[in-house]
């Protein structure tokens, strides 16, 4: 069966507390002595109780008096680096609780925020907000935006260097569209007609002379054959 936690607190019963100091002090003691053994470190621990003339000392009282005095000797910075007194530990928890709270708060309010905005895209006037509501709103919505901004500001800077080095083509207000390059790759029909590649918009062929010619070739061509098959 597990032991109920003890709640930490002064106990007012005079009998009951000095039974608690005998059985601590003893538990001290005794991890005092493991500390020392397992670690190979010098250690010790006194303890004064009210109720008793001499304090309970761990090891001898000859050993501890030699321990606090190599302490007592060591120079004060690193005698001091990690001492601590209740005082100091209660502030440090207090404001490690404050931490804490402080950033439950941001998080709550950036929740409510959030909730705010859905209600706004949703077709709420914003009649039941405070004051203080409506500017935060506002705050957020203006840090939205500006996220907005700037991740367009960065697209259009990357089509517009990859229109400068021939890789696609540019998309966006004012940007210039991209002329393919004429290659092997790149089929040409020269003369009368414009040279069609990747990316380039289809063209439409201008009608001369010599399209003419063709297209009568092509039409009298088409004609034989009809005759021949009706042969």
């Amino acid at each position: 069966m597990a032991r109920s936690k003890m709640k930490l607190e002064y106990i007012r019963n005079n009998a009951s507390r000095r039974s608690t100091l005998r059985k601590r002090s003893r538990g001290i003691l005794k991890k005092v002595e493991e500390i020392s053994v397992l670690c190979g470190t010098d250690a010790c621990g006194i303890i004064y109780s009210p109720d008793e003339d001499a304090p309970q000392v761990w090891p001898q009282p000859l050993d501890a008096r030699r321990i606090l005095t190599e302490f007592n000797n060591l120079p004060e910075l690193e005698r001091t680096r990690k001492m601590t007194n209740h005082l100091a530990y209660m502030q440090e928890r207090l404001n490690n609780l404050t931490e804490k709270v402080v950033k439950s708060e941001n998080a709550n309010n950036q929740v409510e925020v959030r909730a705010m905005l859905y209600e706004g895209y949703s077709g709420s006037d914003f009649a039941e907000l405070s004051a203080h509501e409506v500017w935060a709103v506002g705050n957020a919505l203006d840090e939205l935006m500006s996220k907005v901004f700037e991740k367009m500001r960065v697209m259009s800077m990357n089509l517009s260097a990859q229109a400068q080095t021939g890789g696609g083509v540019a998309v966006g207000p004012g940007a210039a569209p991209a002329i393919p390059e004429v290659g092997p790759s790149t089929p040409a029909v020269m003369g009368d007609f414009v040279a069609v590649g990747p990316g380039a918009a289809p063209a439409i062929p201008e009608v001369g002379p010599s399209t003419l010619a063709m297209m009568s070739d092509l039409g009298s061509s088409s004609d034989g054959g009809d005759s021949d098959e009706d042969d």
